[in-house]
């Protein structure tokens, strides 16, 4: 066939057919808007599906683009989810992208409203979503140990629930008051457990450092601010998703007690006298384990199952997890139900409604083995009775002899039920572009009751017939803010104002009856009504709050940046005299990578100077502190009558204030070859003024101490967080993620004064001018006096006996000689994350490491004169070692004449979890039509560096619920 004699026709084919094409082509037009806060975005990237044609929003966020009915037309943009729309029969598309709250990277929460990350000038720090996933915890706060620079999370104890820690953010600045931080859950202020959270739930977090970041919170923020945002659906398919793990946990790192037979030979060679039961069992060779007794392998398994998805006008998420724990001591345990609906509907073109709501239910009933008595009980003493029941006192001793595992006969039931809700209407108002008004609101609700019975079974309850406790609390808080917002670009200059009203309530009350005496073990602790002696008890409290909070971000040419806050705080605990504070800041921001000097850099990423200034306030004191206060006391009058009486217990102070904290913060914020290489450094100097102190008070007015603003600390630290991509290639990716932090607080002064009016030292309290805000202080350990050692400023000694480091050189020991002996917080904290990937594996483990604190072992202590306790095994001196480390066994008191404690330097390197998990290919995937479905293992505590002689180095006592090492097992499936 002749090509040049058909072409005419195909091409009025190839016309007519482009002409119906562009004909069944319509023009659309819409508006982007942001679902957080309705601000308008240009930029916006909209491309056909399968196609490279497309458009971009204008500086109004709107856009017109040609595309066919089948035609999907997808949403793109830096920090947002991409929103994929068939375009069908409409004409007018108009979307609001949320929030990609998991591409840290690109956007951070910022409090009342989010930034770009470069836009940011004050201290945010943002957890790695895959820190999140990577490690599976029944707890957030085990979660977040050590996975940023400025986060100190300090484990006192292993428990169930996994509770037993407190957070710091950037050190300690108050002495009395509380250091722990602000917790906020979705916009609204979070009180309790974050164990009652479930990790899953979790989408972002971030913490608020320095004070520009938290003023916007003021006089709560002076601590830091931690940001808790949960995942929020997003347009699209119902998805399914199924996380669910089992563990096993193990105690280690127990310390080397005494057994049986070494407890009897060094009680004899004191030359104190046995008892039967001692004696029967050094012949029998009975060694009892209290702490093996008292220890079990516990187990944890949480399953969680989520729904999300949403159309246009209505996002949601849907989540219910259980979580079963039996923690590694016998009889602790912890349940936790939670539910929680996250949903957002556009309820017209310019209305959002937004709801965040947790119901939790949470049971902790039951009393685990007492490790106190576990660590110290003789262990010659008989745990069982012969027909297998738990004995009540193990050896002849009236005060020392409770068996350990007593607790474990009390009936406990101990139930907290929790509802939390953040609701909030979003008004974007129509003809003024980038203005919205946000009332948002919260409510938190808490019922807990916890009932105890010791029956006659128990060495308690048989000496009084029985006793019960009963406490019953209830705790409610409600917020209301109301927010506006206007963010707006004009050309090269940018605008961010927002602006709160807020009002906070918060009450508590208690009802508790303790009561002993009853007929029988029957009724447990339903019986109150029964007993011969029953004592009620009830409390009140009431707080509130008012606020009100002006921010404004400027931005010009996305170059230089400025943050103005200022907030104004009430809080009915204070004084009438001093009930409001004014909390200002000021931030500013460079971007120099911006600059046109180095447009031409091929390595430089990114490289951003930052600089604040301002104040936040502390408010940590108790409802009606500030109130004089009347406590009672019963009286008999000459009738023999009982009368009751009260007498002043607390005077007020009308004039009780705020702690404030003045910081100044400089951090430097870079990118390297192609961000491969990124962080930020941070250096922060604080001054904490008026501080919330007890003064000490001549007793004719009732009372020994008045609470008031005294005192002055210091702080300052530097943080530096690095990350980087070492490897890059088709299958295989390594990240290093390296966080360190250095913290010095000191104390200035803390309001005593000498005769001259100078500052002095409060040795009573341990509060020393230049020194750290908690220390160690006492008699300092310089050694063991020998056989052949003369001269001693203790006067008559024998080898074997502590030399106490004379400090003043007066050749005397006294109070005089006692020092600091080094500090009690971290001077350095650091972790060290590398994650590797091949494939469809991922393998990471994470180093955690403290070093500069020094604490008292109390294990080796020598008050236990007379044997009746058990101790470490410790190797004491005699004429053959000659030991220098510990004193001779004695059981006169001059071999440590001044009770001194043993202190020890508490520095670790852990290994502190361990990952493996494996993705199936999407091929398969496809196949069995799943989203996705992964098994992982991890593995906790794996291995730790110390010279720490004892139960954990971590760990504030040293008879406490010993650390566990856990091993992991899960699975995740989405649909």
């Amino acid at each position: 066939m002749n090509y040049w004699k058909i072409r005419p026709g195909l091409t009025l084919f190839f016309v007519l057919m482009a002409m119906v094409a562009l004909q069944a082509q319509s023009s659309i037009t819409g508006v982007v808007t942001s679902s957080d806060d309705g601000g308008l975005l240009p930029g916006v990237n909209i491309i056909i599906k399968g196609t490279t044609g497309g458009t971009t929003t204008n500086i109004d966020g709107e856009f017109s683009i040609k595309a066919n009915p089948e035609d999907i037309l997808v949403f793109s943009y830096i920090g947002y989810l991409s929103e994929e729309i068939q375009v069908g029969s409409q004409n007018v598309i108009d979307v609001s992208l949320i929030l990609d709250i998991q591409s840290l990277n690109e956007v951070v929460i910022v409090g009342y409203g989010t930034q770009k990350k470069s836009d940011v000038t004050g201290s945010v720090a943002s957890i790695d979503k895959d820190v999140l996933e990577s490690r599976p915890r029944a707890s957030l706060e085990n979660l977040l140990q050590g996975t940023m620079a400025g986060l100190t999370i300090n484990q006192d104890a292993s428990n169930a629930e996994g509770s037993s820690n407190s957070m710091l953010i950037r050190g300690s600045n108050s002495i009395s008051a509380s250091n722990e931080p602000l917790i906020i859950l979705d916009g609204v202020p979070y009180a309790g457990n974050l164990s009652e959270l479930n990790p899953r739930d979790i989408g972002s977090i971030e913490v608020l450092k320095d004070a520009s970041s938290a003023a916007i919170y003021g006089a709560r923020g002076s601590n830091g601010v931690i940001l808790i945002t949960t995942v929020k659906g997003k347009e699209g398919e119902l998805k399914v998703n199924y996380d669910g793990f089992y563990s096993w946990n193990k105690v280690i790192n127990i310390p080397d007690m005494m057994d049986g037979k070494t407890f009897y030979e060094t009680k004899v060679e004191r030359g104190l006298a046995t008892t039967a039961i001692e004696d029967e069992g050094y012949d029998s060779g009975r060694n009892t384990d209290w702490i093996d007794l008292a220890t079990q392998t516990g187990s944890n398994q949480q399953h969680n199952l989520s729904f999300s998805g949403g159309t246009a006008k209505t996002n949601y998420f849907i989540s219910m997890a259980y979580v079963d724990n039996k923690g590694i001591a016998v009889g602790d345990k912890f349940n936790r139900y939670t539910f929680r609906l996250n949903l957002g509907h556009k309820l017209g073109n310019w209305i959002t409604f937004n709801t965040n709501t947790q119901y939790g239910y949470y049971d902790r009933s039951g009393n685990n083995a007492s490790f106190s008595r576990a660590f110290t009980m003789n262990p010659l003493g008989i745990p069982y009775n012969e027909d297998g029941s738990i004995r009540l006192e193990t050896w002849e001793d009236g005060v020392y002899a409770e068996n350990p595992l007593t607790p474990l006969l009390n009936s406990n039931n101990n139930i907290t039920r929790r509802f939390t809700t953040n609701n909030s209407l979003l008004f974007e108002i129509p003809g003024v572009e980038g203005l919205s008004y946000k009332l948002n609101t919260g409510y938190d609700y808490r019922s807990s009751l916890n009932q105890t019975y010791r029956g006659r079974n128990t060495l308690t309850g048989a000496r009084v017939n029985g006793s019960l406790s009963v406490d019953n609390g209830h705790d409610e808080d409600w917020l209301v803010e109301n927010i506006i917002n206007y963010k707006r670009d004009f050309g090269v200059h940018s605008l961010f104002f927002t602006g709160l009203y807020s009002a906070q309530s918060e009450w508590a009350e208690d009802h508790d009856i303790d009561a002993q005496g009853f007929p029988n073990d029957v009724m447990t602790y339903y019986q109150a009504s029964k007993a011969s002696l029953v004592e009620p008890s009830s409390s009140y409290s009431l707080r509130t709050h008012i606020s009100q909070m002006l921010r404004v971000n400027y931005g010009f040419d996305s170059r230089y940046l400025l943050t103005l806050t200022a907030r104004r705080d009430g809080f009915s605990a204070f004084g009438e005299d001093s009930k409001f504070g004014i909390f200002p800041s000021v931030a500013l921001g460079w971007n120099i990578a911006n600059e046109q000097f180095l447009a031409n850099s091929e390595q430089l990423g990114a490289l951003k100077l930052r600089v604040s200034y301002g104040k936040n306030g502390n408010e940590a004191v108790s409802a009606y502190s500030t109130l004089p206060r009347l406590s009672s006391i019963d009286y008999v009058d000459g009738d023999d009558n009982t009368l009751f009486g009260f007498y002043p217990s607390r005077l007020g102070d009308p004039s009780l204030g705020w702690e404030t904290t003045t910081s100044f913060n400089a951090g430097l914020d870079f990118g390297y070859f192609g961000n491969r290489l990124t962080g930020s450094i941070d250096a922060y100097w604080s001054n904490t003024t008026d501080l919330l102190l007890e003064r000490a008070i001549s007793s004719v007015n009732g009372t020994t101490y008045i609470t008031q603003n005294i005192g002055e600390t210091k702080n300052n630290g530097i943080e530096l967080q690095l990350s980087s991509i070492n490897i890059d290639n088709n299958d295989f990716k390594w990240t290093t993620n390296l966080n360190v932090s250095h913290y010095n607080s000191k104390i200035v002064h803390v309001g005593l004064t000498d005769d001259n009016g100078n500052y002095i030292d409060d040795v009573g309290n341990k509060w020393f001018i230049g020194e750290p805000v908690v220390v160690n202080y006492g008699y300092v350990f310089d050694g063991i006096y020998q056989e052949d050692e003369e001269g001693t400023p203790r006067g008559d000694v024998s080898a074997g006996d502590i030399r106490y480091f004379d400090t003043t050189g007066d050749s005397l020991i006294s109070a005089d000689d006692r020092q600091v002996i080094g500090r009690r917080i971290p001077d350095v904290v650091l972790g060290l994350t590398n994650t590797f990937s091949y494939k469809n594996w991922r393998f990471s483990f994470f180093l955690y490491g403290v070093t500069g604190i020094t604490k008292a072992n109390d294990l080796l202590g020598t008050n236990d004169l007379d044997m009746r306790q058990n101790r470490y095994n410790v190797e004491f001196w005699t004429e053959e070692n000659g030991s220098n480390e510990y004193p001779r066994n004695d059981k006169s008191s001059i071999v440590n004449e001044f009770s001194m404690p043993f202190y020890r330097n508490a520095d670790f390197l852990r290994l502190q979890d361990i990952s493996l998990g494996y993705s199936l290919p999407q091929s398969v995937l496809d196949k069995m039509r799943l989203q996705n479905f992964e098994v992982y293992g991890n593995i906790t505590n794996l291995a730790t560096w110390t010279s720490w002689e004892g139960l954990d180095p971590q760990f504030e006592n040293q008879d406490a619920v010993p650390q566990q090492a856990t091993y992991l097992l899960g699975v995740k499936l989405g649909f």
